[in-house]
């Protein structure tokens, strides 16, 4: 969600900075239709885990290629926003192996991306194998938050017009496919507050599709958060312990298969006896194929007790804090460490992440 490489602040100056907000918010009133306050602290966690996104400075990758006697379509590269442009880029995969011979697919990834990209091919009359090393609850995709919006998704430099033509294209297909599942896999409108001292509008990833992300710019004293401005929108929310197990099942209730394999080598997949391979493997292709404009882009999240009255979702890019209300708990986040191989939880960040939203909640009118 949002643009959160921003400037990085110690966990005193987080504490500085939300102790003062309140000042410039009329502190003392609540504002007309408060928002719910949540509660944190260190009995409610449940667990915290790490995982690593797979960043691409140039976005995402979809493109197919010869690969010996077979074709091979790469579908990676998705950044923080797997879940987001999962569909989108499925789509996308599915229409270049529409254009081979081929109606046999061995899908390399049991991922979102993986997930969805063998569920479009079903239904556009593949028959579809999945070969991973991981399968759900143990993907990445498992430790996502699965709030749609763009992040971490492409560099600075790499912001043009037809890069944003194509993510705009997966966005918005991937937004219609994702209203038209519900709640069977976990997904549902959520209001989202991205929090500052300033007023913050539509970053580059959201102004692509602006009807989709409509930006309201709340000042001090019309909400209920410890900062200066609050900007509101409406996305939705695909709680991923929901949906990664109803589209493994919708898959194989299709007739596909599941293997639990790893590939050292992609000599490997030659020996598959699909003639058409897609690859859906994430942060594993930097390995698998030498992508060298891959980088690891860890995340961790700390997850406490579920609290149902608490409907809305929050982020402060300065501060680098996210959390969303999922039914199995509040997903409590973040952290961006680039080039990070390590899925450990660093317990330093975890009290920051603990301490960080205490504030915010405790500031809270």
């Amino acid at each position: 969600m949002g643009k959160l490489a921003l400037d990085r602040r110690s966990l005193l100056a987080l504490g500085a900075a939300t102790a003062a907000l309140p000042l410039a918010n009329a502190m003392g009133k609540a504002p007309e239709g408060a928002l719910p306050k949540f509660v944190v602290g260190p009995d409610d966690v449940i667990r915290k885990a790490a995982g690593l996104r797979p960043f691409r400075t140039s976005g995402f990758l979809v493109k197919s290629e010869p690969f010996g006697g077979k074709t091979l379509i790469h579908n990676y590269g998705h950044g923080g926003c797997g879940v987001t442009l999962s569909w989108g880029t499925a789509d996308m995969a599915a229409k270049l192996a529409l254009e081979t011979p081929h109606r046999k697919a061995a899908v390399i990834g049991c991922g979102v991306v993986g997930l969805t990209t063998a569920r479009l091919l079903q239904d556009r009359g593949f028959k579809v194998a999945i070969y991973a090393s991981d399968l759900p609850p143990n993907t990445t995709s498992d430790v996502a938050a699965g709030a749609f919006g763009l992040t971490e998704i492409v560099g600075p430099d790499h912001e043009t017009d037809e890069i944003g033509r194509r993510l705009a294209e997966a966005v918005r297909f991937s937004h219609r496919y994702f209203e038209s599942l519900g709640e069977r896999y976990g997904v549902r409108p959520m209001a989202m507050y991205m929090l500052g001292a300033q007023p913050i509008e539509a970053p580059w990833e959201f102004a692509i599709t602006p009807d989709l992300f409509q930006f309201e710019i709340l000042g001090p004293g019309q909400h209920s958060f410890p900062s200066a401005y609050a900007s509101r929108f409406t996305t939705l929310m695909a709680e991923t312990n929901t949906l990664m197990p109803a589209l493994l099942a919708d898959f194989r209730a299709h007739g596909g298969t599941v293997e639990t394999r790893s590939f050292a080598e992609k000599s490997e997949l030659e020996a598959l006896g699909e003639p058409l391979i897609v690859n859906c493997t994430g942060i594993g292709a930097k390995a698998l194929f030498g992508d060298p404009d891959l980088t690891p882009l860890k995340g961790q999240i700390t997850l406490i007790k579920p609290q149902p009255a608490v409907t809305y979702a929050y982020l402060d890019p300065v501060l680098d804090l996210y959390m969303f209300p999922r039914s199995d708990g509040m997903v409590l986040g973040g952290s961006h460490e680039f080039g990070s191989w390590s899925t450990d939880v660093d317990p330093r960040r975890a009290a920051q992440i603990l301490e960080g939203h205490s504030l915010i909640s405790g500031g809270m009118r």
